[in-house]
């Protein structure tokens, strides 16, 4: 059997990202941090979705995006050394580690359902760290 992974871009860091080399299409993207598996997202559910204005959100760290959200409580919020306390200084904090840690890798699809199916795919067959589907699996 194929691995699903196959097709996807080659890693480009989010430190070092060129937007105008993402597409500005639907599709399914795959993050990580350094060689972990961290996040399966899509782009395009409303069927007007662009990967490159997805993945520009989710390199900002606004905590306002469940990647974010889930990248600050599991990690991004143990890099300073006191409590966070206001939504800032969290985006700076998830902004940072994504910038210093993080990778993506993309695949265009022709539709939402093909996203969306690709999607549902890898994280039940990856179970990625920040889905939520790791510790439904156990």
């Amino acid at each position: 059997m194929p691995n699903p992974i196959d097709g996807f871009s080659d890693p480009m860091p989010f430190s070092a990202a060129e937007w105008s080399a993402v597409p500005d299409q639907p599709g399914v993207y795959v993050i990580y941090d350094k060689d972990e598996l961290l996040y399966v997202g899509m782009a395009g559910r409303d069927g007007r979705g662009s990967l490159r204005r997805r993945l520009r959100d989710h390199a900002s760290g606004q905590v306002v995006n469940m990647f974010a959200q889930y990248l600050f409580f599991a990690r991004a919020q143990f890099i300073s050394p006191e409590r966070v306390t206001h939504p800032m200084h969290a985006k700076t904090l998830c902004r940072r580690y994504i910038h210093e840690h993080c990778q993506v890798k993309w695949r265009i699809c022709a539709s939402a359902a093909e996203a969306r199916e690709l999607e549902t795919k890898l994280k039940h067959s990856h179970r990625p760290a920040l889905n939520g589907t790791a510790a439904s699996a156990a």
